[in-house]
């Protein structure tokens, strides 16, 4: 066995980790990062977030090219257009290995060693490589774990990437399919049932709970429905599935309650994803899981119970979002690197589905408020009465703003609109700032444009609409 010294090694090279590959170097230290793929930046960059919002930027595409007479644009055949789907596939793999062949760019600009093969912790300060049963040894003096999750599995739904598929193998489709069933109305199952129900798609999302997005405020989620069942989509909540299975050439799924199957062309398993921490180690430096399966770690370093070893992203017990793991690498860096930070407020962490129309999202939800006992106010205001919206054809939905009564603090924001992900952007600077909803409203918003619905939701709170 070889052996290299390094004062980091960042195993997992999703957002997460070659985010904080990045940094640290930048910081002075001498990182080297763990890829055990042939491809840099993790699920979220080559089967997750963006192959997604591809796919969904087609399915929008596909929407605007029918309304172009609205705009007074005539193109013949616009009426009745054809999706090509091979060009969709094709276009999002071509933004895939742009993506990734940039992460790769970024890693020899700021001097990160890439070393490829499965990564997993040997003891403290050293790490293994086995590449196709080679193995070296990486000696370091901190590693960072960060591998990421996978989709999650059920028992008794066996997978077979054909006509059962989970959200990393959708992506070998060759056509759109007549019908699909989607078990999970989560946000990965919601944002494939806008692509493909666009797309022509006849869909049917199987959710246990009462609403899809169970996380998100009830109202929002409400909306969202609205909407999907307009694009082709058939919502069951408070449902179970009994058993889904391939037969003759098709999936059959019996629901509880049913004494008849029901027969779908494609499913897909959307029941959320798991975290990666087998293999890598953990028994060896004796870091024990938690109930749920995560690595414990102190969220003021991200250490976990054996110093020098941190943790972050979706192996831990916090929300799993790219841009979530990505900011705590880079916390946990500034601690491995010796600078001093203010831990990070999840509350002021936003999340966002890339649905049409998104759903966008901070703070507390109204039944959270209403479970501890807060007093709060509601307000809401609808983009339909904003004009940019409407010239952008972006007036569906509204925003929420949930405030403190006593202080008029932010508590929460739901969005729901074409442009709501970019949107939610300024309530995560406005919360960790503590805004209050006066401040808000006091803030000049540039006219016109769609995010003035934010200021006038403002004043809505303020017990003084302007615009409605």
């Amino acid at each position: 066995m070889s052996a290299s010294n390094y004062d980091l090694v960042i195993i997992g090279s999703g957002p997460a980790g070659y985010e904080g590959a990045i940094y640290a170097s930048q910081l002075g230290l001498k990182v080297a990062l763990v890829e055990k793929e042939t491809w840099l930046g993790g699920t979220c960059l080559n089967v997750g977030c963006i192959p997604a919002k591809a796919m969904l930027q087609s399915a929008t595409m596909f929407d605007k090219v029918k309304k172009l007479g609205e705009y007074g644009v005539k193109v013949a055949g616009a009426q009745n257009p054809e999706l090509d789907f091979p060009q969709v596939n094709k276009r999002r793999d071509e933004i895939v290995k742009t993506m990734t062949n940039g992460v790769g760019y970024l890693m020899k600009k700021n001097k990160v060693d890439v070393v490829r093969g499965v990564g997993s912790i040997l003891g403290k300060g050293q790490v293994e490589i086995n590449l196709n049963g080679q193995k070296s040894i990486l000696n370091c003096k901190n590693i960072l774990l960060a591998t990421g999750s996978r989709a999650r599995h059920l028992s008794h739904i066996k997978v077979d990437g054909k006509y059962i598929v989970t959200s990393e193998e959708i992506w070998s489709f060759e056509q759109v399919p007549e019908t699909m069933v989607i078990l999970g109305g989560g946000v990965i199952g919601c944002e494939f049932a806008s692509a493909y129900g666009r797309y022509g798609t006849k869909i049917t999302i199987l959710e246990m709970g009462e609403q899809i997005c169970p996380t998100e405020d009830h109202e929002t989620a409400a909306e969202l429905a609205k909407f999907l069942k307009k694009q082709n989509c058939e919502i069951l909540t408070n449902t179970k599935t009994k058993s889904m299975a391939v037969k003759d050439n098709k999936v059959e799924v019996y629901l509880e309650g049913e004494s008849v199957p029901r027969y779908f062309h494609k499913a897909l398993l959307s029941v959320g994803r798991a975290p990666n921490v087998e293999n890598i180690g953990l028994e060896k430096v004796g870091i024990r899981l938690n109930e749920r399966g995560f690595i414990p770690v102190d969220l003021k370093t991200y250490q976990t119970s054996i110093p020098g070893i941190y943790a972050v992203g979706d192996i831990i017990p916090t929300p799993q979002l790219a841009h979530t793991a990505s900011a705590e690498a880079l916390y946990a860096v500034d601690i491995i690197a010796g600078k001093k930070r203010h831990p990070i407020n999840y509350n002021t962490n936003p999340g966002a589905i890339y649905t049409y129309p998104e759903v966008a999202s901070i703070g507390f939800t109204e039944n959270q408020l209403k479970k501890e006992g807060r007093d709060y106010s509601v307000a809401k205001f609808p983009f339909s009465a904003v004009a940019k919206a409407r010239i952008d054809d972006n007036a569906d939905g509204f925003i929420k703003i949930i405030t403190d009564k006593k202080y008029g603090e932010v508590l929460g924001v739901h969005i729901v609109n074409g442009k709501a992900s970019e949107m939610i952007a300024e309530f995560a600077l406005g919360n960790n700032l503590e805004m209050t909803i006066e401040e808000l409203a006091h803030t000049i918003h540039p006219h016109p444009t769609v995010s003035e619905a934010i200021k006038e939701a403002a004043h809505v709170a303020m017990g003084h609409p302007i615009n409605i």
